[in-house]
């Protein structure tokens, strides 16, 4: 069974709370995949303070996809402020020691997630120590939400990072739609993370429930 993550990527404080507040949408054991923007590796940014939601109720878990710099600070505050949050992603083309940010993200007990950009080899999860908790294949590049899939030549990664690694929970970001995520499935995924797909449509719930019943 996959598992289907809606993202929350937004440069407004107000429809951050909603989403996380949207009536009847988060159910126990549901994750939702926080986008973390500040322009300093893909010029993008977003609003992901976690005081916006500190002490509301029914807080789904939280994954951070970390698209900055310097992750480490961002990890720590929510971690302390906001016991759901459970993994953190950060990614492969950061110019830090990515063992040592494995090490220190597993020391707050928290998952560690690497995520790859499209043009990211796969090969470099090969030359890790230690292999991540899950690996994050970005179906588009990195900065808004949107963009169509790139198609094939993530397909083809996916596949070989299956291959490779069978046992690795691969998930995928970025351009999710019914169509293509069957394919992405098919492909080797266990996880696909979906932002617009969910968000910009008339009803979030059924299109949530669609991806999730995808076979």
């Amino acid at each position: 069974m996959h598992e289907v993550l809606p993202g929350i990527l937004t440069d407004d404080a107000e429809m951050f709370r909603e989403r996380f507040l949207f009536s009847g949408f988060w159910k126990p054991g549901m994750t939702a995949h926080v986008d973390i923007l500040d322009g300093s590796m893909f010029g993008a940014t977003c609003f992901y303070e976690p005081e916006a939601i500190v002490g509301d109720a029914h807080i789904p878990n939280i994954e951070l996809h970390c698209m900055v710099r310097n992750p480490l600070p961002v990890i720590e505050k929510w971690k302390r402020l906001v016991p759901q949050t459970i993994r953190a992603i950060v990614h492969a083309e950061i110019d830090k020691p990515i063992d040592d940010l494995f090490h220190r993200i597993h020391a707050l007990n928290l998952e560690f997630g690497l995520a790859l950009c499209a043009e990211t080899s796969v090969d470099l999860i090969t030359s890790l120590f230690e292999l991540p908790d899950r690996v994050l294949v970005m179906g588009v590049e990195p900065g808004t939400s949107g963009k169509p899939f790139l198609g094939d030549p993530i397909l083809a990664k996916i596949r070989r990072l299956h291959a490779q690694h069978p046992r690795l929970h691969i998930s995928v970001d970025g351009g999710m739609t019914k169509e293509n995520g069957k394919i992405i499935l098919a492909a080797g995924a266990s996880s696909l993370v979906a932002t617009s797909a969910i968000w910009t449509s008339d009803h979030p719930q059924e299109s949530y429930e669609h991806l999730v019943n995808l076979s």
